[in-house]
């Protein structure tokens, strides 16, 4: 496996490409997130929100942390991480100045969101608003929605009423499950849409790449696993439900679930979220033990809910900070979820899609697996046969919600 620094590496999927979903994010997707965030708010936190959306797209960014001229309402520097802050800073200042049509994708969607918490009183003690999420009813009423569907009952008890001893035998239908509600994210609204009428489905037929089963007997053979998480409401179900499974069929088993430190993304997952879920699942009568074990699971240690300011941050995965590799760097295996974290892992950039991932990602400190649906418009591992045929087949394949993506990466030294 080469090195990474051997890999030439094509540029980041910028806002300016023409016709590109990023611009279509920039132009459509950016004011309507925005707008739902400023509709409950008044006074200056609607004020500083309005001025914002006005910005985009032809607005030149700046620091929000210079106290001269800072276009943002106050903030309390206690509430950022040293590194976290620093990282904020050390990307901004390569940007600062530019329009918004001319940020790479990945750097400009982080910093709206971080713009948004700032412009919402998120971080300023002054704020009625202070460290309170802006997205939390909508988690809160997705999750309520998908859990009181009749096919959430079906599904609860094809993983409750499995006997212990045969919990393994179920890991491949719950990485599946994982994968399926990984399309519920509120910040892309159509894709949400289609999300919802297939979470439920146990068809691979949208798979493009599938390693389900060899990471089921992966996942069956380890000991302490990690999940990096995407988004709360329904996908973090299905993450708590794939979790439960995993723990109840061994007591030798330990798992950790990374969270993102402040809300961002719309429906990312907090830690707070994971503790709200349990507690949501365990006032489900079909789903109520999962919830109570969760529970217990996490009183004894076996479940740690983790979060860190990089996973909110600006930086790629390349840059992840050396507390978090070692963190991870003694898990069996890392499951990361969803687009964004993929799209962190290979630095968002125009990859030929028959790009091997392994080649990509030799840095990281462990063995691996992408449970990713396809969101945007970068990809590996996919043959130039099979990604031209979609694009004939299904123009809008790359971010369209249809397509999934289970990779399975063993870590070779």
């Amino acid at each position: 496996m080469r090195d990474d620094d051997e890999v030439e590496k094509p540029p980041f999927i910028s806002m300016a490409d023409p016709g590109s979903f990023a611009r279509y994010t920039l132009d459509e997707r950016f004011p309507r997130i925005i707008d739902s965030v400023m509709a409950p708010r008044s006074g200056g936190e609607e004020a500083e929100l309005a001025a914002l959306r006005a910005q985009i797209p032809d607005g030149r960014i700046s620091d929000p942390f210079a106290r001269d001229g800072c276009p943002v309402a106050g903030y309390d520097p206690g509430a950022f991480d040293a590194g976290g802050l620093a990282a904020w800073r050390g990307e901004i200042a390569k940007y600062s100045g530019l329009s918004w049509t001319r940020l790479p994708f990945y750097f400009a969607e982080s910093y709206l969101y971080l713009r948004i918490l700032l412009a919402c009183g998120y971080y300023d003690k002054a704020s009625r608003y202070f460290q309170k999420d802006p997205y939390e009813n909508l988690k809160e009423d997705e999750l309520d929605h998908f859990l009181a569907s009749e096919g959430m009952e079906n599904m609860a008890a094809a993983f409750t009423q499995t006997p212990r001893s045969h919990a393994q035998d179920m890991f491949a239908p719950a990485l599946l499950f994982m994968l399926k509600a990984n399309r519920i994210d509120l910040s892309n609204t159509e894709v949400a849409r289609l999300g919802r009428q297939l979470i439920l489905s146990s068809s691979r037929d949208d798979l493009i790449v599938d390693h389900t089963d060899s990471l089921a007997r992966r996942v069956g053979a380890s000991r302490r696993l990690h999940i990096i998480l995407d988004n709360a409401g329904a996908e973090l179900a299905a993450d708590l439900i794939f979790t439960w499974l995993y723990l109840a069929s061994d007591p030798a088993r330990q798992i950790v679930l990374h969270a993102k430190k402040d809300p961002t993304f719309v429906s990312d997952a907090l830690k707070k979220d994971i503790y709200k879920t349990a507690a949501k699942l365990k006032s489900r009568p079909s789903l109520k033990s999962i919830g109570k074990d969760i529970e217990t699971f996490i009183m004894q240690g076996r479940l740690r809910a983790a979060d860190h300011f990089f996973w909110n941050g600006p930086r790629h995965f390349p840059a992840m900070p050396e507390d978090l590799r070692r963190d991870i760097a003694g898990a069996d295996i890392t499951l990361l979820k969803g687009d964004a974290n993929f799209r962190r892992m290979t630095e968002d950039r125009h990859w030929p899609f028959n790009t091997n991932l392994e080649t990509l990602t030799s840095w990281f400190p462990g063995t691996y697996a992408i449970l990713r649906t396809l969101k945007s418009e970068t990809a590996t591992d996919i043959p130039e046969e099979l990604s031209a045929r979609l694009t004939r087949t299904d123009p809008g394949w790359l971010t369209n919600g249809r397509w999934g993506f289970v990779r399975l990466v063993p870590y070779t030294e």
